[in-house]
């Protein structure tokens, strides 16, 4: 397994600075890049360049990130057992009904036959529209609390990483529900949008 971090001089650690971490790929794609390589050394500049890529991609994402780091601590999460970070029980459960909700009314507004009824469900529709975007702050909201606590895992990490496993495990099921839950609200908003 490629570690990350350190193809792109990282500490290996939870929280990096996500402009420190974007200054380093971006000066080392320069050097890596198959336009800038000659013709002998382009196969292996290719792998090294989309190692590179891969890396950034894994490490600016804080789900990935951890997945990737537990990993190389040879702790790497199960995706089978993971159950339902207690702070996100709450948002679970509304974030079903909403896109219940969206399905039977995308539903409704394809089978309306004339514009008449489809006007009839621009109250709802609207309604809708502002209900995905307060459950979509309110992912937003607990996103960026569990980054604020991962960093203050961060500083414990740097003393002892083994007392930290437990606590990363937990962040990364987090983030992979906060991820999922982004990318199926975003959608819900994408396609309300087109109606």
């Amino acid at each position: 397994m490629i570690d990350y971090f350190a193809l792109l001089d990282q500490s290996r650690q939870p929280w990096l600075d996500p402009d420190e971490l974007k200054d380093c790929y971006h000066q080392k794609t320069m050097l890596f890049h198959p336009d800038v390589q000659t013709d002998s050394g382009r196969d292996n500049s290719q792998i090294s360049f989309s190692n590179l890529n891969e890396a950034y991609q894994v490490l600016r994402d804080p789900k990935r990130r951890l997945h990737h780091l537990l990993t190389l601590e040879g702790a790497a999460p199960s995706s089978n057992s993971e159950t339902i970070p207690e702070q996100l029980l709450a948002l679970f459960p509304e974030v079903g009904a909403l896109t219940k909700r969206a399905n039977l009314l995308l539903e409704k507004i394809e089978v309306s036959s004339n514009n008449l009824s489809r006007s009839l469900l621009k109250p709802e529709l609207l309604d809708l529209q502002q209900e995905t975007k307060k459950v979509r702050e309110n992912i937003q909201r607990l996103f960026d609390s569990s980054m604020a606590e991962l960093q203050q895992i961060n500083a414990d990490w740097v003393k002892s990483p083994t007392g930290q496993i437990k606590n990363l495990s937990r962040l990364h099921a987090v983030f992979a529900y906060l991820s999922r839950w982004t990318a199926q609200v975003d959608e819900i908003t994408f396609k309300l949008s087109l109606h």
